[in-house]
């Protein structure tokens, strides 16, 4: 197959995947910004709104604009001043349209896709096992940075990684001396995207070294300028960690290696990754040598080992996109493996196609169920906000916070209320007086006093306020052990960790029902249909 036929049927299946992962996630697309981490593109949109109090509590007094985005990162010890430029244009050409703002991720994974193939095509990979690869791809874990507005765009540094990988391999195969200058470009505009993928490229390089470079020369001069375009940004990351004196995280007390047990369970799920290539191993003799194997075992726990330690300031169970560079290598190594199990046994490629096409419909359908859940939960948040908005004499908004510690909730609150003109005082009141051991840096450093803080006594003081309760939604009405709403004889009650109040006024649960039965549902033994998620906001009564 020629170059450019192979380019087209790239390009053509490309375009389908993307609009067959449109189909699946459709629901998230009119939807407006979220409360959680969108709300930097939200004031971005517009900064002449943004209350003192957001400016504080986001951005440490600054404004919300390109230029305080950056001051931001140099407060938390990041480095991401491509994907900050690329969410400003995006501001400037989709304005508060974000239907938009969701199709450019879209681009995104267009782009991405498109490289993978490629790779996969310069390694002669078969299409079915193509399939399987870029199924877990698009409906894998991370695929909620293409049909959310988590800023900066996390997906922008693979598109890069992935098309450098495609480009340096292209330079290998043709060996035009100065090609592999474009390569290095793209490690450079992946690297000042985010933080995590500058680590990345030595990591490529010690793998073009043992099994590319036909010279075998470790200080080869393609090597200098990629070296040099991962250096660049990482003494830039280097300077911003100094100056901020810590690190952005959720700090841990103990060693690195403690912290990398902490983080080490996040790879669990990417063991099913290597169900391919460890088959491969076991019925072909010929798939890899004993020296070949040892380079590949060596350059997998180098990466690993670098990407727990980045994990450390990741919460666990949490944000799991951070590990996208990591499950690039095993992506492609899986779909080299399974061409290889298909030229040796089709009774072992068939069992292991059933596998990976189990998991690809779980990850397919719980990708529907989670957007159907983030619609609900984005549609009955609005419903509250735009209810509290009518009710012009209310003269404040409680946030009540079952932690001690504000996080980025609050500020995404008073951020959609900034852009609604919503200029009611939006105060501070926790549950808790216990801050855990982890939290105990966040409290002290964060923008503590950005928003004011009443105590629980005085929010429940009857003046006609709104208290609403806004990081943890309540599926089905049930929001944790810690908190809960009720009615006993006709009063309205809270109870907050084991003690009961009586609320002055009447509680509402703004919700939604969308489709249940996710398969996180099916696990805990919920066979309901349909689900709700909404949020408590308590109408106080006046005295």
């Amino acid at each position: 197959m020629n170059t450019k036929s192979t380019t087209r049927q790239n390009i053509f299946l490309s375009v389908l995947l993307c609009l067959f992962f449109f189909l699946v996630t459709h629901k998230a697309y009119h939807l407006p910004f979220s409360y959680g981490d969108d709300h930097r593109v939200l004031a971005m949109l517009h900064p002449d709104r943004a209350s003192e109090s957001y400016k504080e509590a986001a951005l440490y007094g600054h404004s919300p604009d390109l230029v305080g985005s950056f001051y931001k990162d140099t407060y938390i010890g990041r480095f991401r001043p491509l994907t900050w430029s690329y969410d400003k244009l995006l501001c400037l050409l989709c304005g508060d349209n974000t239907f938009l703002f969701r199709v450019s991720n879209l681009v995104i994974l267009f782009f991405s896709l498109f490289f993978l193939l490629a790779i996969l095509s310069y390694f002669q990979v078969d299409r079915v096992s193509t399939l399987v690869v870029l199924g877990i791809y698009v409906f894998g874990r991370n695929n909620e940075t293409w049909w959310t507005l988590i800023p900066p765009p996390q997906n922008v540094g693979e598109m890069f990684l992935l098309a450098g990988i495609y480009y340096w391999l292209l330079y290998r195969k043709k060996g035009v001396t100065g090609l592999y200058v474009f390569p290095a470009m793209l490690f450079f505009l992946s690297d000042i995207s985010k933080e995590s993928y500058i680590f990345c490229i030595p990591i490529l390089l010690l793998t073009d070294y043992f099994f590319f470079n036909p010279s075998r020369r470790l200080f080869a001069k393609e090597y200098l300028l990629s070296m040099l375009a991962s250096m660049l940004p990482f003494l830039c990351l280097l300077a911003t960690v100094l100056h901020s004196s810590k690190i952005y995280s959720y700090p841990y007390p103990e060693s690195i290696f403690s912290i990398m047990g902490y983080n080490i369970f996040q790879f669990a799920g990417a063991i099913g990754f290597f169900i391919a290539p460890i088959v491969a191993l076991a019925i072909s003799k010929t798939l890899i040598g004993r020296g070949n194997l040892i380079r590949v075992l060596f350059v997998f726990t180098v990466w690993t080992i670098i990407q727990l330690i980045l994990l450390k300031g990741i919460k666990l169970n949490d944000q799991h996109h951070y590990l996208i560079p990591w499950l690039i290598y095993p992506l492609i190594f899986t779909a080299i493996a399974l061409t290889e199990i298909r030229k040796v046994s089709n009774k072992w490629y068939s069992s292991v196609l059933v596998a990976y096409g189990i998991a690809i419909l779980i990850f397919m359908y719980n990708t529907k169920a989670n957007v159907n859940s983030y619609s609900a939960t984005l549609q009955a948040y609005y419903n509250m906000i735009d209810t509290i908005q009518k009710d012009t004499a209310a003269p404040e908004v409680v946030y009540l916070s079952d932690d001690a510690c504000e996080r980025d909730w609050i500020a995404g609150t008073r951020a959609v209320m900034d852009s609604k003109l919503m200029k009611k005082e939006l105060y501070f009141t926790p549950v808790s007086t216990v801050v855990p051991a982890w939290e105990m840096y966040w409290k002290e450093h964060s923008p503590q006093n950005a928003f004011k803080h009443l105590s629980l006594d005085s929010a429940f003081y009857p003046d006609g306020k709104w208290i609403i309760l806004v990081e943890n939604p309540a599926k089905n009405g049930i929001i944790n052990d810690d908190v809960s709403f009720y009615t006993r004889a006709d009063s309205c009650f809270i109870k907050m960790r084991g003690k009961e109040k009586f609320i002055p006024g009447k509680y509402y649960y703004f919700s939604v029902p969308y489709p249940g039965l996710s398969i996180g549902d099916i696990l805990r033994g919920n066979f309901n249909m349909e689900n709700c998620k909404g949020f408590y906001a308590i109408k106080l009564n006046l005295k």
